[in-house]
C-alpha cells in the first residue's frame, strides 16, 4: 500500500457498493484524491475484498454487508492491508482529520458516493451511525446520475423496427451521456485542494496485480475473459474458437481462458481437443491471479466486463466487444490501448446492463463482430510492440 506522508492529512471516504468492474473504475478516483491531498478510504461490499490488495493508493477500507462490517488499514512497512477493529479504524481517520477550526471539535469526513443509489445511501447511513460517537461530521456529495438519459437511450434503441447498421444517436442525447470516469473526476474536483500539484500526471500505479505463478511464459500469452454477467454481453463461443485458431496458427502466443465457474462449459468447449498452447483457467484462478494474467498478457479479449477495466488500468492492450450495451452508456474503457468493437446496430442499446433477450432472436450485435476483425487488432499491436523492441535494442547497441 502507499506510504502516506504527513502532508496527506485529509481523509476522504469513497463509496462503491456494486460489482467488481464498477469498483475497478473507481480506482482512478483514488489517484485524483491522492493528487489533491487526500487519503482515500473505501467503503464497499465484502465481495470486493480480494481487490483491496491490488489497490496501492488506499489508506484503508470498510467492507460491509447487511450484518457484518470489517475494517482494514494500510501498513506502509509490509505494503499490504491489515485487519483492525472499529476503534483503530476511527483513530486512523482522525489521524488524517484536522478540525476545520479551533471552534469546530467534530472532524470533517468528506464522503463521495460514486453510486448514488438506495443501496449506497443505506451503507453511508450505517457507516455514519457506527462512527457518530467518534465525533465525525460527514459531508456527503454524490456523483451525477445519468439514469434518465440512459433509459432514453435504451428507448431510442427500441424505436428501431428493424436492424440496420451505422445508426448514430442524436447529438443532443450524446451530449447528455458522459463517461463514468468523467463524472467521478468532476465530483472529486469539487473538494477543496489540500495540496497544490503542478504535475499533470496522476500517482501510479492505481492498480497492481501479482505475476501469475502458473504462467509458463509471462508476457507470451493472450487472455480470453469469456464470460459476462448476462448472455447478451457474451461473444459467441464459436467466435472465440475461431479467434483462438487464428492466434494459434499465425502467432507463437499461448491462449489463457479465464472466467468464473458459470463459464466452465465454454472453457471446456474451447479447450477441446486438448492443445498445449491453450490453458483453461476458468474457475481455477482467484481474482488477483486473473488480474496477474491480464497484467502480463500481450493482449486481452473480453466483453463489457470487469476485465476490460482491469486491462485499461494495467496498461494491457484490449479488445472490448459490446453487444446489447453501448459504449456511449459511459462504461467503455478510456485508455489509448483499448479497442472498442461495436456493431452500431439500430436496436443498440437494448438494455442498460445487458439483461433480457434479443427481440430479433439473432443477437446480431455480437455475431456481426467477426473474429478476423479482432485478430487484425492483435496483429497490429504485436507489430507495434516488435517495432518498439527493435528501436530499444538499436538504442542500447548504439
Amino acid at each position: 500500500m502507499s506510504d502516506l506522508t504527513d502532508a496527506l492529512r485529509a481523509p476522504a471516504l469513497i463509496v462503491r457498493m456494486s460489482a467488481i468492474g464498477d469498483t475497478l473504475i473507481a480506482t482512478r478516483t483514488h489517484a485524483h484524491l491522492h493528487k489533491r491531498g487526500y487519503a482515500p478510504f473505501l467503503l464497499t461490499h465484502k465481495n470486493n475484498a480480494s481487490l483491496l490488495e491490488c489497490m496501492p493508493l488506499l489508506a484503508g477500507a470498510c467492507l460491509m454487508t447487511e450484518s457484518e462490517k470489517t475494517y482494514w488499514l494500510s501498513d506502509a512497512h509490509c505494503k499490504t492491508l491489515r485487519s483492525v477493529n472499529e476503534e483503530e479504524f476511527a483513530q486512523a481517520l482522525k489521524r488524517f482529520s484536522p478540525a476545520n477550526s479551533p471552534e469546530e471539535k467534530r472532524l470533517l469526513l468528506p464522503v463521495l458516493d460514486l453510486q448514488n443509489t438506495r443501496r449506497s445511501a443505506r451503507a453511508i447511513r450505517a457507516f455514519e451511525q457506527r462512527f457518530g460517537s467518534f465525533d465525525f461530521r460527514i459531508e456527503k456529495s454524490a456523483v451525477a446520475k445519468q439514469t434518465l438519459w440512459r433509459i432514453l437511450f435504451v428507448f431510442w434503441g427500441f424505436l428501431a423496427l428493424r436492424q440496420w447498421s451505422r445508426r448514430v444517436p442524436p447529438a443532443w442525447l450524446q451530449k447528455r451521456l458522459k463517461p463514468v470516469h468523467q463524472l467521478q473526476y468532476e465530483l472529486v474536483q469539487k473538494l477543496p485542494e489540500k495540496i497544490h500539484s503542478t504535475s499533470n500526471s496522476l500517482p501510479s500505479p492505481v492498480l497492481i496485480a501479482p505475476t501469475p505463478i502458473n504462467c509458463e511464459q509471462p508476457g507470451n500469452h493472450v487472455v480470453f475473459l469469456v464470460g459476462s454477467s448476462f448472455r447478451l454481453k457474451s461473444w459467441p463461443r464459436e467466435h472465440y474458437r475461431s479467434l483462438q485458431n487464428l492466434i494459434l496458427a499465425h502467432t507463437s502466443l499461448d491462449v489463457y481462458l479465464c472466467g468464473g465457474k458459470e463459464d466452465i462449459s465454454v472453457g471446456n468447449y474451447l479447450a477441446f481437443p486438448a492443445k498445449e498452447r491453450v490453458i483453461n483457467s476458468i474457475g481455477k484462478t482467484s481474482l488477483a491471479e486473473t488480474l496477474g494474467l491480464i497484467r502480463t498478457a500481450r493482449y486481452v479479449v473480453t466483453g463489457d466486463s470487469f476485465a476490460s477495466h482491469a486491462a485499461d488500468l494495467l496498461g494491457t492492450p484490449v479488445s472490448v466487444i459490446f453487444g446489447s450495451t453501448h459504449p456511449l452508456l459511459g462504461f467503455a474503457p478510456q485508455g489509448s490501448h483499448t479497442s472498442v468493437h461495436h456493431s452500431e446496430l439500430s436496436c443498440s442499446p437494448c438494455s442498460r446492463h445487458g439483461q433480457g433477450q434479443c427481440r430479433f432472436k439473432n443477437i446480431r450485435c455480437l455475431t456481426s463482430i467477426k473474429p478476423e476483425e479482432v485478430f487484425s487488432k492483435i496483429v497490429q499491436i504485436l507489430e507495434q510492440q516488435l517495432q518498439i523492441s527493435d528501436t530499444q535494442r538499436q538504442s542500447s547497441d548504439s
